[in-house]
């Protein structure tokens, strides 16, 4: 299961277009792109790359930081912080050539889950990160008693089975776990989207997907039910490309919410949740840090 050579090769170009900083035309992108291939092919490349980024431009709306045509593109990338471009660059972190690259990829395996609670709370939800760290996210850091509290701010009347949660469990499998306002404050049964995140490569989306999917909604009784459960996956990655048969699988699995889906949520904007100061200081570093970022590792991978 791969991407889609179409949107990998769109993230090289967006790269190119932020690291350059300056209006590329086709024919830029093929010079810098297409050594040691025949020109009619680098061509078709960067008309399609150029093409995945107008699908882009069109479910993103005002969100997608790039100014982009059939024949040119342009990085409009300001110091705000701006979640496309944040995922853009925290999935690229692959691509190499950054000197702290792994610092920089932990912090962003961490600071993902924040950006999805934030696109979910953006989108009108109620979200919070059960994953560790749990005390600086606003939680108890113990596990049973952040449960606990979860389920009151959720206003679910689910009891907590104890018993069933054990002292080496550290989230029960789930990420960022959201449901609808409290609309029935004390009533137990809305849906639930219980969200696994995945920052690795594609092909470990499906096995987080099924990664104990049964765990969360069996510690309790009187709410949280199993049945009412959305079990999500989480990708900074752009999966439009994806085979219709990979994607068929993914989806029967549960929700997946890829980059433009998370970019979505966010511009709904039924909250206005802050940006999270986690994910204020890891966008400032990989902002610094995309002019040393090799893009072209990202176009040539998919060849």
């Amino acid at each position: 299961m791969r991407i889609g050579v179409g949107s990998a090769l769109c993230d090289a170009v967006e790269l190119a277009a932020m690291a350059l900083q300056k209006e590329l035309t086709w024919k830029d992108l093929a010079r810098e792109l297409g050594e040691g291939l025949p020109n009619n092919e680098v061509e078709a490349y960067v008309e399609d790359a150029l093409g995945v980024g107008r699908q882009r431009a069109k479910a993103c709306g005002g969100s997608y930081p790039f100014s982009i045509s059939p024949r040119l593109i342009s990085a409009t990338v300001s110091a705000a912080f701006n979640p496309y471009a944040f995922l853009l660059l925290g999935a690229s972190l692959k691509f190499g050539g950054v000197a702290d690259a792994e610092r920089l990829s932990r912090l962003f395996r961490k600071q993902f889950e924040d950006l999805v609670c934030w696109c979910l709370r953006r989108a009108g939800y109620s979200a919070e990160i059960l994953s560790i760290p749990r005390g600086e996210r606003g939680l108890p850091t113990p596990l049973k008693p952040a449960l606990r509290e979860i389920a009151s701010r959720f206003g679910e009347g689910a009891v907590l089975h104890e018993h069933k949660v054990t002292a080496d469990d550290n989230d029960l499998g789930v990420d960022v776990i959201a449901t609808w306002p409290q609309i029935d404050h004390g009533r137990s049964g809305r849906p639930v989207v219980l969200v696994q995140c995945a920052t690795g490569p594609v092909t470990e989306l499906s096995s987080k997907l099924g990664e104990k999917v049964h765990v969360f909604p069996g510690v309790w009784q009187q709410g949280f039910y199993r049945d009412s459960s959305v079990r999500t996956g989480a990708t900074p990655d752009d999966l439009a490309g994806l085979e219709a048969v990979h994607w068929d699988r993914l989806s029967e699995q549960g929700w997946i919410l890829d980059r433009l889906r998370l970019i979505q949520l966010a511009a709904l904007a039924k909250g206005d949740p802050p940006v999270p100061a986690g994910l204020q200081a890891l966008w400032a570093e990989l902002s610094a840090s995309v002019s040393t970022m090799d893009w072209r590792n990202g176009w040539r991978g998919e060849l």
